[in-house]
This record gives structure tokens, C-alpha cells and sequence, in this order.
């Protein structure tokens, strides 16, 4: 390959190379939060940066919006700033031309030149890529690599172990329902601006300060009062379209139901786990991803999945772990008081993504009040797995008494949260067990009501714990 062909291959990857190309009018206005920072690593970290996450999540879309801000306002020279996917036809099918490309991308820059970017899509593509990377980081050369790759991809997830200490990864999941929200009520920066205002609730909480986090609670719930139904409407399509912004726009559950088979499980499970491993029944860990769709935050154990889902053990033993790699699902283990511990035995598992739960099982409408505790506890552990905090989520139970969510953080300090989401008011028993066992100020009950409230324990509503938490 000559530059000549270099450079038509590079072309249309790169439109701002061309002066007064309207190339980011294509972009959709809403940035999610890794764009900002992924900017703040390139300007304070040195290693290169990978952008892992589900298919079909945005993390492309969130590339070029790093991009625009390099542009237009870090105002770096255009062509310093280098797009490539290895999925490119031109060089999909050759192992050779993928190692050619990259050789020649970095021959375009010179040891003494200011500071390039590339960002390199689908770099899971060239074989042992982290070999590259780890060359011109340790030559120093002037250039910051983004790498973007499939989660999904359990061998991309093993050549980033190669390269621990150069570097640094974003992990993209769907949407979250604050995230969701604010795409879906587009341009009103009030909206957004509340939920800005009132980012104290987190910290409150991880604190043991129940009356701080009433008080901020207090002050949302006043504020948001103009968007309550438009946040009702967000709460019941969120959990049936869950967090993959393509499926948002098809006309119909069909459409989305084929989609997300297509795109996430089937991609996931036919082709991402067979380059791990040779299925002689493919189907058989599809059977056993249905049974753990169908029964989300059952204690569960392999002996009990394998014979009611009808596969042998070994398929649940090998197959769960993977699963979870591929962002399929989301394990929790029983709680330990000591949480380095590494403990075997029962087990709960949520889908990553409402959406995925309701394609595979068919079941696309909106969910009635009985349904919606099961889908609420998924919405819960979806959000508590991004707290940057947390050093371990787990579920507590012994003879008598269960809570939800223990969140472990800070060493030994805990948050114990029970999710509520149902018409029955219960006292949280297993709530009030844990707090007096570990001497703990509070704990956190969700519930489906609107309004907050402290007294024991401090009650809050759903909306609220996943626009601000």
C-alpha cells in the first residue's frame, strides 16, 4: 500500500481534513458524559485511552464528538487528528494490509511534530494490536491513541491486560435513564441544569448524612414538579426501550425486538463467544442466557440453572462468566463482611438493558405495577454498578432476613438499599436487621411514590435515585 492509497482510504474517515465541511452537523446534539471525560484524560494523562462498551451503544458517536471539541475549541490543527475503523473493507480481509496500515499511519507523523491524535475503531481487528500500542508508547512518539473496540470481544478484553499502565479505559454501557431522559427531552437545559444542581445526593448518602441527602431530595422534587409526567412517560419507556439509541427510532416492537436479537444477543453469542471458544451447541448457552432473562434477581445457583434450564452444569459454569464479559448480564454475589474475599455459591444476575430482557423473552410493552418491582431492582443495580465509589455490590441474606443491595465503599462502609417499587407498603425488616447489626445512621428504601421522606430510614423515590445518584 502507497500513501496515495493511504490517504483515499483515510479520506472519507477524516471529512475535517477538508476545509468548511460540515462534517459535525451529523452529529446528535446530546453528549454523554465519557465524551468530557475522555477529553480531561488526553489532557492530563499520558496513556492511550480505550472506549470499550456493548454494540451499538454510541461509542463511535462519542469519538466524534471528542473530535469536535478538539477542533472547534481546543483548536487543534485538523490534520493532526487522525479517524480510522479496522472493519474498512480495504483491509478487513488481510491480515497483512492491517499491519501495512498501521505502520504507514504512523510514518504520516514525525518524532519532532507537535502532538497528534488517532483514534482507531474496531482495533480488535488487527491481530495482537496491543503490540503496536505498546511500540510507539515506549517510543514515545508524539501521538495520543483512543481505541475503540466491542466489549463484547473477550479478545480485546485480554489484550488490554497486556498493556496495563499504558492504559487508561472507559467502559460505555446503554444509556442510563438520566441519560435518557435528558436525549429525550432534546434542547431544555432546565431540565438539565435541576439535575446539575442537585448532584449532592450521592455523596450524602455514601456519607451515612441522611438529612443532607433529605434536603437535597426535598429541593429536586420542587424543582422537577413541571416535568413529572414527561418523567412518567420516561419511566415506562425506558423500561420497555431500554439504553441503545438505534432501537428508540423504529416504528414499531418487531422492528426492535429483530434488532436487538440481531445486533446484541445473537452477534454476542454467536460470533464474539466463538472466537473465545468452539460451541459444538451454540444454542444450549442461548437457552441458559433465556432462563437468566426470565428469573432477574433470583438467587440462583448452577446445579438449580442447569437442570431447569436443561443444560449440563459445565455449559453454567463456563458460559456465566462470559456472559457477564460480554455486557450481557450483571452478577452480584452474596454479601461478605469481609469483601476480598473470593466467595462461591448463590449468585443473582440481571440483564444489562431492560431492552435486551423484553426482545428475547417477546414481551415489549410497557410493564404493569406487579411486573415493574422485578424491572425497578434491574434499574437499581444498572445504576449502582457507575458509581465510581463502590468497591463491591452485593446482596445480603441469612435465614430471616434479605436487602437487596449492599453497596460496600470507602474500606468497610456500607449502603444497604431495599427497592419497594410495589402498592403494598412492607416494612423493610431486613433493612432494619442490617443497619442495627452494623451499627450503620440509615438505609435506603426506593420506592414508586414521588414525594421523599426520612424518619429510619430514608425513603426514596425511583426517578429521583437515578437522575441524581
Amino acid at each position: 500500500m502507497d500513501d496515495k492509497r493511504l490517504e483515499k482510504i483515510l479520506l472519507p474517515y477524516n471529512p475535517w481534513w477538508i476545509p468548511d465541511t460540515p462534517w459535525e452537523k451529523s452529529l446528535p446534539d446530546y453528549e454523554r458524559p465519557i465524551v468530557n471525560e475522555v477529553l480531561k484524560d488526553l489532557k492530563e494523562l499520558k496513556q492511550a485511552i480505550s472506549i470499550t462498551g456493548p454494540r451499538r451503544v454510541g461509542k463511535s458517536t462519542a469519538v466524534k464528538h471528542v473530535i469536535r471539541h478538539l477542533i472547534k475549541k481546543q483548536k487543534i490543527n485538523p490534520k493532526r487528528i487522525l479517524y480510522f475503523s479496522f472493519d474498512d473493507p480495504d483491509v478487513f480481509a488481510s491480515e497483512q494490509a492491517q499491519r501495512d496500515i498501521f505502520d504507514l499511519l504512523i510514518k504520516r507523523i514525525q518524532k519532532n511534530e507537535p502532538l497528534h491524535y488517532f483514534f482507531l475503531d474496531e482495533i480488535q481487528r488487527l491481530p495482537r494490536w496491543e503490540l503496536f500500542i505498546k511500540k510507539y508508547y515506549d517510543l514515545n512518539y508524539p501521538v495520543r491513541f483512543v481505541i475503540s473496540g466491542s466489549a463484547s470481544s473477550p479478545v480485546f478484553r485480554s489484550s488490554q491486560e497486556s498493556l496495563l499502565g499504558r492504559i487508561k479505559d472507559r467502559h460505555l454501557f446503554p444509556f442510563s435513564f438520566r441519560e435518557y431522559c435528558q436525549y429525550q427531552f432534546g434542547g431544555d437545559t432546565g431540565f438539565s441544569q435541576i439535575l446539575e444542581e442537585h448532584k449532592n445526593l450521592r455523596p450524602a448518602l455514601l456519607k451515612g448524612d441522611g438529612q443532607a441527602a433529605m434536603d437535597c431530595l426535598t429541593s429536586l422534587h420542587e424543582k422537577l414538579e413541571p416535568f413529572q409526567s414527561s418523567i412518567d412517560r420516561a419511566v415506562s419507556d425506558y423500561c420497555s426501550e431500554g439504553g441503545f439509541p438505534e432501537v428508540w427510532s423504529l416504528p414499531d416492537s418487531v422492528r426492535k425486538i429483530e434488532y436487538l436479537m440481531e445486533q446484541q444477543v445473537r452477534k454476542v453469542l454467536y460470533e464474539d463467544l466463538m472466537m473465545l471458544t468452539q460451541y459444538r451447541k451454540p444454542e444450549n448457552v442461548l437457552r441458559f442466557f433465556v432462563y437468566l432473562l426470565a428469573h432477574p434477581g433470583i438467587e440462583i445457583n448452577t446445579t438449580k440453572v442447569a437442570n431447569e434450564a436443561g443444560v449440563e452444569r459445565r455449559v453454567v459454569e463456563e458460559n456465566l462468566p462470559r456472559l457477564e464479559m460480554t455486557d450481557l448480564i450483571l452478577r452480584i454475589q452474596k454479601f461478605s463482611h469481609n469483601p476480598l474475599r473470593v466467595r462461591q455459591g448463590n449468585i443473582k444476575c440481571y440483564p444489562v438493558d431492560m431492552a435486551l430482557r423484553n426482545a428475547v423473552l417477546k414481551t415489549w410493552e410497557a410493564p404493569d405495577s406487579t411486573i415493574m418491582g422485578y424491572y425497578a431492582e434491574n434499574l437499581v443495580i444498572r445504576e449502582l454498578i457507575t458509581w465510581p465509589e463502590k468497591i463491591e455490590i452485593s446482596y445480603f441474606r441469612d435465614k430471616t432476613h434479605e436487602v437487596d443491595f449492599i453497596l460496600t465503599h470507602g474500606g468497610s462502609n456500607y449502603l444497604p438499599i431495599e427497592v419497594k417499587h410495589t402498592l403494598k407498603q412492607e416494612q423493610p425488616s431486613g433493612l432494619n436487621f442490617f443497619i442495627k447489626k452494623y451499627n450503620l445512621k440509615f438505609g435506603v428504601v426506593i420506592t414508586r411514590e414521588r414525594t421523599p421522606s426520612f424518619d429510619k430510614f430514608l425513603k426514596l423515590p425511583l426517578r429521583y435515585f437515578l437522575l441524581v445518584s
